[in-house]
């Protein structure tokens, strides 16, 4: 039933406009297929991993963007799958676990529409936490040989996103706890947690292979996937926040409705109630959904889709909460003494805080009709594909164009390259903060026929000291102006313009 529902909400949701995130993700996975480049990945640059742009590379290898969603969805389903698997195995109850996590998959509020990167790494963590579940029922080298899959598919996770290592973080604090109590001898212990680490390192090592292929090297690798990071943290605490406070009451609002913060509210009582005390699952699971909190919490610029990356830890509590108590326990009945259903109810007291709201949070993802999935946000998208056609049509063969600091959708609409490699926002701001680059670009013969203008050009304090301004004077003319945008073409090119869109 679940996986229906998953299938009937992925068709719901597949006429979202397509992000820019997934815009951006496109051309850069479609460029450096079909016109390589120096860099990490082609002529474009990204902070992400390389596993989330080899995903986007199967809807270039398709040739349209639209194939990202069916690829997503499918991803989808093979997280619910191995939800069920993992908790009927840890013998929770695997319906509400799958029914939370199908919840999870259909769910605007989370960005479940948009094939993003959190949507391509939950499926990972999960099956890094199945592969840990299955290595604990074997011992010997059956049992190392699933600890290090587990490793690796853990680090497959954080190779699509890089602080989506609550899978890895399972497998360690479940064999520590384990180990802790006595329950596994810490011989057994070190040695699965080695075969684990053998597995990560076999994805590091597969990451760097890679990055040796291109110009870029390791070093290229690290910025990209790491060090970046910790750069744009600092940029973001500085200042310039724009837009960020917004943001961050819609992701509050977003996890209330959605039943999130509710779950994540019973969840802690749970836990108090039971003064901590709880196996080394229970451990485990826990800190999964503490990592999956502070990972949204540091994350800086608060999309709802950040949220999407507590799926697995809450699907996984809700479905060991849920467990039905032993099978002596006596369901209540009119008859019943009070006694006894007062005793019932201490047995059951878990499944009565944790179940109703595991209900309205399900209940909240089948609220969403096909009308509003097409309306919620959609009219900045409409923008930048109208803007994107105008300058499409305008063009003419050989003709290149740049959007500047940020929508990549309104990029891919006009069909042309960009010269310069920033396709967002932030990598602009922690990389080319004087936009230095940026302005050496725009003076010389490889200089954009057309510039597409969605933010200020000194948005985030940006070149304070305005020297892209003369610049951009001298080489350019303003051919439109409406709708908050602005698009530029070079002074030195002559264009039969298209007809002007409407905002």
């Amino acid at each position: 039933m679940s996986l229906l529902v998953v299938l009937a909400g992925r068709i719901t949701l597949y006429d979202w406009p397509i992000s820019p995130d997934e815009s951006g993700f496109f051309m850069v996975a479609d460029d450096l297929l079909h016109h390589g480049g120096d860099g990490i990945y082609g002529h474009y640059w990204v902070d992400r991993p390389p596993l989330l742009i080899w995903l986007f590379t199967v809807a270039a290898v398709l040739g349209t963007v639209e194939a990202i969603r069916w690829l997503v969805a499918l991803f989808f389903v093979a997280f619910v799958v191995m939800t069920y698997v993992v908790v009927r195995r840890l013998g929770g109850a695997a319906g509400w676990a799958v029914a939370v996590a199908a919840a999870f998959s259909i769910t605007p509020e989370v960005g479940a529409q948009v094939a993003n990167g959190e949507a391509f790494a939950i499926p990972f963590v999960i099956g890094g936490i199945l592969c840990t579940v299955v290595a604990q029922r074997h011992v010997g080298g059956r049992a190392l040989l699933w600890s290090a899959v587990a490793g690796l598919t853990g680090f497959l996770a954080m190779a699509v996103k890089q602080n989506f290592f609550d899978g890895l973080a399972f497998a360690f604090v479940l064999l520590v706890v384990s180990g802790l109590r006595g329950e596994r001898s810490w011989a057994d212990v070190v040695r699965r947690l080695a075969a684990g680490v053998a597995g990560i390192v076999v994805g590091i090592l597969a990451m760097v292979a890679y990055a040796l292929t291109t110009g870029a090297g390791a070093a290229g690798l690290w910025l990209a996937a790491v060090s970046f990071r910790g750069d744009a943290s600092r940029v973001i605490r500085a200042g310039y926040r724009t837009g960020i406070e917004n943001r961050t009451e819609a992701i509050i609002d977003n996890a209330w409705v959605a039943g999130i913060i509710p779950m994540l509210i019973v969840l802690v009582v749970v836990a108090l109630l039971c003064r901590l005390r709880g196996s080394a699952v229970s451990w485990a699971v826990g800190v999964v959904i503490l990592i999956e909190v502070v990972g949204i919490v540091v994350g800086g610029n608060f999309w709802s889709h950040y949220l999407l990356g507590l799926a697995p830890g809450l699907a996984l509590a809700t479905g060991l909460a849920g467990a039905a108590p032993s099978p002596a326990t006596t369901p209540p009945n009119p008859g019943l003494p009070t006694a006894g259903r007062g005793r019932w109810i201490l047995r059951n007291w878990r499944r009565l805080l944790v179940l109703p709201v595991a209900a309205y949070l399900v209940g909240c993802a089948l609220v969403v009709t096909p009308s509003q999935a097409n309306d919620v946000g959609s009219s900045g998208s409409t923008r930048a594909l109208r803007i994107g056609g105008f300058v499409a049509d305008s063009a003419e063969p050989g003709d290149t164009a740049t959007t500047l600091f940020g929508r990549p959708d309104a990029q891919l609409a006009t069909g042309l390259r960009s010269p310069y490699e920033q396709l967002w926002s932030l990598p602009v701001r922690v990389l080319d903060p004087d936009l230095e680059q940026l302005t050496a670009l725009l003076g010389s013969d490889d200089a954009p026929t057309w510039l597409v203008q969605v933010f200020s050009i000194h948005e985030w304090g940006l070149d304070p000291q305005g020297r892209i301004d003369p610049v951009i004077e001298k080489r350019y003319e303003i051919v439109y102006d409406a709708c908050r945008t602005r698009v530029y073409k070079l002074k030195t090119v002559q264009r039969e313009l298209a007809p002007p869109p409407t905002c």
